[in-house]
């Protein structure tokens, strides 16, 4: 219990400051170093609080230029954390907007420059995505996609959203696959306590979208779902995450 209410309250203290931060960075005129600093510092502390290890592999895969888009499966709430943590670059997300009913993770998110798109409004969603494309070639953003489109309830894969893969096909940025093991044992959708543990994130190689035509999105994602299921079979193989 003690990890737990250690765990809630660095989360609402962090979130506070973190957001503050990036909202003072942003007014300023700070830019995406101080966005990238605000972001890892809440990332950090959460994850030292719950007591999470990250472990990373595949970082060999990452676009030098930092502009791509990474597609991962969706555990658990920690993995937003662990790839802001975890990644070596200026990572954003594309999340569903009902992530602003969740007070805490709504406003650290929005003041980090992260994105929420309104899934059941499709001329609005595209026009989100549209303009996430463009920060992402201005300001070198690695922009995260959760094809699942929610947290898996039984830590199986879920269906792929193909809509999920429409920025990439749109701007012809590198696909990057990403397997998260992990987040489901520290805290299962439903969960009120944190269990301490490690958390592993796979990438995989990247998945050319460049001269990509609206037709190959399902191209796209099915080889992205085959590649981020060999990547949890893997892991699953050596016996889970280790960090």
């Amino acid at each position: 219990m003690i990890r737990t209410a250690v765990f809630y309250l660095t989360l609402v203290f962090s979130t506070i400051f973190c957001g503050a931060l990036a909202a003072l960075a942003a007014l300023l005129g700070g830019g995406r170093v101080w966005m990238d600093r605000a972001n890892r510092g809440w990332a950090r502390s959460v994850l030292a609080a719950a007591g999470v290890r990250v472990a990373v592999r595949g970082l060999e895969h990452l676009h030098p230029s930092g502009i791509q888009i990474i597609a991962a499966n969706h555990q658990s709430y920690f993995d937003i954390w662990v790839l802001i943590a975890g990644l070596p670059a200026s990572v954003r997300f594309i999340a569903k907007r009902e992530l602003a009913n969740i007070p805490m993770l709504s406003v650290g998110m929005r003041s980090a420059g992260h994105v929420l798109i309104d899934r059941d409004r499709a001329r609005s969603a595209r026009e989100t995505l549209r303009e996430a494309g463009v920060r992402m070639r201005a300001e070198q953003l690695t922009l995260v996609v959760f094809p699942e489109g929610t947290r898996s309830r039984d830590g199986q894969l879920g269906r792929f959203l193909r809509g999920s893969f429409a920025l990439a096909l749109e701007t012809g940025a590198p696909l990057v696959p990403a397997a998260i093991d992990g987040g489901r044992r520290v805290y299962p959708p439903g969960a009120k306590r944190v269990r301490p543990g490690p958390i592993t994130v796979r990438l995989g190689p990247a998945i050319r979208c460049d001269g990509a035509e609206p037709a190959d999105r399902g191209t796209a994602m099915r080889r992205t779902r085959a590649a981020i299921e060999a990547m949890l079979a893997e892991d699953g193989r050596g016996g889970g995450a280790s960090g």
